[in-house]
């Protein structure tokens, strides 16, 4: 790296850090909500001035005009073992067998995708609009065009929307091998992406249990909420608020992988993976090894993603 990239890097690092400051299954099953728990006196049930009553004219796109500042974190690139060399609980077969991946360096935005930053595509006419809150199903708490969630993640977007998004900012999603070597902090052998201690809503955005999802809330928060949750290079929401897409197609397991960071992907996916636990998730969801999909056209509100990009 030249001296001139190691400053630069250096800077957004802190820069990156102060803005933070404040076994696999198909994803689908996490969909089942149990309900808003919120306690306002609104008609949305929801504890955000958003979408209530007292919240004024319906949003439109256009409302979006301040997006949320975007950063981006440093990877160098390693060799490391992707996935678990055993089966047994808390890992999965899915997650086998594990094998050395040697990842280039990239770079990474610390935080997920803003609904404030995804809606500047939209603006251009560029990215396709994502769903809006309906009903009772696995939309129900999308977060496009509700007031007050302009830096909450933006959900209910599918794979290929995701991608549109990232190469709108001349980026791309991440590889499934790139994501996990970011949650372990550059492929450091941890159970979840702040360490070893056990998933808290200190920690991330999870279930609390007992159907209380987003620590209570029942839906997202904004991004970097849980700064204690960060990886070492100051990688926000690695675990919990939204599962995230990346580039690879599902495959049961790891045999046949890519050795090299790349993408895993043979024509066209029928299901992508997804990594990093959401607002629905606990426990072993939230672990760094821990694989996910869904169908590629799928937009659930607990999927959402972050861009990757290679090194200058």
């Amino acid at each position: 790296m030249s001296a001139l990239r190691f400053i630069l890097a250096m800077f957004t690092a802190v820069f990156f850090l102060a803005s933070c400051n404040g076994g696999g299954s198909n994803a689908s099953d996490a969909s089942i909500d149990g309900g808003d728990t919120d306690s306002d006196t609104d008609s949305d049930s929801d504890t955000d001035a958003d979408a209530g009553d007292d919240a004024g004219a319906p949003m439109i796109p256009g409302d979006y005009d301040t997006p949320t500042p975007m950063f981006w974190a440093l990877l160098d690139g390693g060799t490391f073992l992707q996935g678990s060399e055993s089966a047994l609980s808390p890992s999965s077969w899915n997650e086998t067998p594990a094998h050395d991946v040697t990842v280039p360096t990239f770079e990474m935005m610390t935080t997920e995708a803003t609904t404030s930053q995804y809606a500047q595509c939209v603006l251009a006419e560029v990215c396709a609009e994502p769903l809006v809150a309906q009903g009772e199903n696995s939309g129900k708490n999308c977060n496009w065009l509700w007031w007050g969630r302009d830096d909450h993640p933006v959900n209910c977007v599918n794979a290929y929307e995701a991608e549109v998004y990232c190469a709108w900012i001349d980026a791309r999603l991440p590889t499934e091998s790139e994501w996990e070597y970011a949650a372990r902090s550059e492929g450091k052998d941890i159970e979840y992406p702040w360490g070893e201690a056990e998933p808290t809503c200190d920690l991330a955005i999870i279930s609390a249990g007992n159907y209380q999802y987003g620590c209570g809330l029942g839906h997202t928060w904004p991004v970097s909420s849980k700064p204690l949750g960060n990886t070492e290079q100051g990688l926000c929401d690695m675990g919990g608020n939204v599962m995230e897409w990346v580039q690879d197609c599902w495959y049961g397991n790891y045999s046949g992988a890519p050795t090299d960071g790349s993408a895993w992907v043979v024509g066209s996916c029928e299901d992508n993976v997804l990594r990093g636990g959401g607002y629905k998730h606990s426990g072993s969801g939230l672990r760094t090894r821990n694989r996910a999909y869904n169908p590629s056209f799928g937009r659930g509100d607990y999927m959402g993603f972050r861009c990757a990009r290679s090194a200058i």
